[in-house]
Formats: structure tokens, sequence, C-alpha cells
């Protein structure tokens, strides 16, 4: 049998293995959050007054890293892209949900991945958050019949970069990676000028 990811999905490993190692790959997760003080909800906070881009400029690294390893299994035919799930890309709800979420985190200092992982080494502000976030989940739930045209609204389907320029996968990996390092260079020369100013 070829040896082709994801796993679960082409049926190479059972639904129980699948849960297993992504109970493993969660834990392991939250434990590099704690490590790397992701957990502290001033490390996010610091971000959005420039006091400390070290969030941002992880994050991006993260992504230039996790695809260009994507990219190498799929050249090497270990990994089918297509059978990996993309949402569709709604636009409006897309821009509105981004301010939200944002304006929550600027508030809490917490995502939630972080929150979860700062719930487990029993900070309290963390399970404020939780709360607050699965509170509005449940107010979702019961607006969404009133807001589902919104939310349905703006559907350009499943949007790839290489569907606006053109191409392949490997079209949407190099402009993924220009744009990451893109923005990281900003970043960089944003935190120099911020402390440059404080000086």
């Amino acid at each position: 049998m070829d040896f082709i990811l994801p796993l679960y999905k082409n049926a190479l490993i059972s639904p129980e293995a699948n849960m297993f190692f992504a109970v493993v790959m969660g834990f392991a997760f939250g434990f590099v959050l704690e490590r790397t003080g992701f957990t502290r909800s001033q490390y996010i906070a610091d971000t959005f007054y420039f006091r400390s881009l070290a969030v941002p400029k992880i994050m991006g690294v993260t992504v230039i890293t996790a695809t260009t390893w994507f990219i190498i299994f799929a050249w090497m035919g270990w990994i089918d892209l297509s059978a990996l799930f993309t949402p569709k890309t709604y636009v409006w709800p897309y821009l509105f949900g981004g301010m939200l979420f944002g304006l929550g985190m600027v508030m809490s200092g917490y995502c939630p991945g972080t929150a979860v992982a700062g719930l487990g080494t029993g900070k309290s502000d963390a399970l404020v958050f939780l709360l607050g976030l699965f509170g509005g989940a449940f107010l979702y739930f019961l607006l969404y019949p009133m807001i589902a045209d919104f939310a349905s609204s703006s559907n350009l389907g499943v949007l790839k970069l290489h569907d606006l320029f053109g191409g392949n996968e490997y079209i949407s990996y190099i402009l993924t990676v220009l744009l990451e390092s893109g923005i990281i260079g900003f970043l960089v020369l944003l935190q120099k000028l911020t402390n440059k100013g404080e000086k």
C-alpha cells in the first residue's frame, strides 16, 4: 500500500489511530506553546500595542515552514494536496469575523489554541476567555437564523492563490513565501522603528 498523506482520509490508519495521533499532537502543540510563552496573555496583547511583534513573526515563519514541507511531500508523492480540506471564501463574513476575532484577542490576549493550553497550566484568565468563547458560539447558534443570509454572502467558493494568478499549487507556494517574507520584513522594520522611538 502506498504511503500517501493524509493517512486517515486515504484509509491508511483507523479512526482510533487517527484520534490517538490527534491527541498526541495536541499535547505536543500545547507543550510548545507553554515553553515559548504563548500561553501568557501579555505575550499576545503586546503585539497589538507594538511592544513586541514576536508572535506575528513566528506565525509567518511557521506558515513558510509548513507550506515548504507540504510542497516537498507533494513533489515526492507523499501527500495528495487535493485531499486536504480547503474552506470556501466568504468575503464580508470573513472580514467581519476577523475584526471581531481580533477585538477579542486584543481584549483578552488569547486565541482559542493558546487559551486551552493556558487553561491546562492553571491560568484563570484563560478560563474566562474560554467561557466567553463558548458563550459567543452559543449566541451565534441562537442568532444564526437571523444572520444566515449574511453568513453565506459573498461566497467565492474554494479560492486559492494560483486560481487568481494562474498555474498550480507551486505558484501558490511561491506567492505564499514571498508574501510572508514581505510581512516578516515589514514587522522587523516596524519593531526597529518602534524601539528607536522609545529611546
